[in-house]
Parts: C-alpha cells; sequence; structure tokens
C-alpha cells in the first residue's frame, strides 16, 4: 500500500530526521500538487499537498504514520546562455522573460529548459547557448505563487482556465459589437 505523505515542514534540519528517505524531483514534479512515486527502496507514495504548495530542495514531507520524505532536486538538462557583453545579456533576459520563460538568473549567466525555439532565438539576439546537467531552481518571482498562467498545474485547472478565457473574448467581443 503506497505511503500518503501530505504534511510539508519547511526550515527543519534534515538531521530531525534521522530514519527520513530522500526523493530526488524535477522542477515540473516540485511543482506539482499530487504526485504518485516510487521511492528507491521500492516503497510507492503518494505526495498530496494543498493547493499552490509546491516543494522545494530541502522541504521534509511527513505521512499520517511519521514517516519522513526529504526533497531533493533532481539533476536536469538545461540551456545555459551566455553572452559576451552584459548588454546582450540583459536583451536577452528581456526577451525571454516577455514570454514568461521560467529562468534561473546568475551573474554571467541564464539558464532555463531546453526550447528549440528560444535556443535560435538567443542565438540570434546574440548570445551563446551550451547544454549543462544541474539542479533547475528558477526564480520564483515578484508574487512567489501568486501568479500563475494558463497550461500551468492541474489539467482541470488548465481546463477551467481555457473556459474562462473563453467566456473573456466573448465579453469583449460582443463588448466591440454593441460599441459600433
Amino acid at each position: 500500500m503506497p505511503v500518503l505523505y501530505d504534511k510539508l515542514v519547511r526550515g527543519k534540519a534534515q538531521a530531525d530526521y534521522p530514519n527520513a528517505q530522500a526523493v530526488k524531483l524535477t522542477h515540473n514534479e516540485r511543482q506539482r500538487n499530487r504526485l504518485a512515486l516510487m521511492l528507491s527502496q521500492g516503497q510507492a507514495a503518494a505526495i498530496v499537498l494543498h493547493r499552490g504548495q509546491f516543494l522545494q530542495p530541502g522541504d521534509v514531507l511527513l505521512s499520517t504514520e511519521g514517516q519522513a520524505l526529504i526533497v531533493e532536486g533532481a539533476v536536469e538538462r538545461l540551456m545555459q546562455i551566455t553572452a559576451e557583453t552584459n548588454l546582450v545579456l540583459m536583451r536577452l533576459i528581456y526577451h525571454l522573460a516577455n514570454r514568461h520563460v521560467r529562468a534561473m538568473i546568475r551573474s554571467h549567466a541564464i539558464l532555463i529548459e531546453p526550447d528549440a525555439v528560444l535556443e535560435q532565438m538567443v542565438r540570434q539576439i546574440g548570445g551563446h547557448v551550451e547544454f549543462v546537467e544541474q539542479v533547475f531552481e528558477p526564480e520564483a518571482g515578484a508574487y512567489a505563487g501568486g501568479h500563475h498562467h494558463q497550461g500551468d498545474g492541474d489539467p482541470a485547472d488548465r481546463v477551467m482556465g481555457n473556459v474562462g478565457e473563453m467566456l473573456s473574448i466573448a465579453a469583449h467581443q460582443a463588448r466591440g459589437k454593441h460599441a459600433r
């Protein structure tokens, strides 16, 4: 029977949980509220968090039976973007932000998830692309979790987002017809 981990603990030392198992999760997996997985010792597990709760490396999850699970970031293939000048790097950040691309910002580079279209754009603007392997921890953003876009998260949320967007478009079109 799977172990259900449904309590998130932040800011506690991992040493407080000496018998805890660790689980490596990609950035996308850490952004899900519900996740089924197999632990390294072959135990089935389910992570069920409240809507809006997301995992970070170092978080601890607890089961109702008191078992602990430590979250680690999984190494992922990323595009590391650099430029010859700070101006070109700032232009690249502007264009990526304009497309709402999740990014890790470093003093000398931008790291994003691989995307062939973005890779081409980066090269056209004058940036350099190298593929690297590391844990992806993009910027949280100014609103840190309070701002989500259509396509993020749960499929049911995506459907409701699509419905809301369709209603908004219809309302704007109707308003335009009445204004003439």
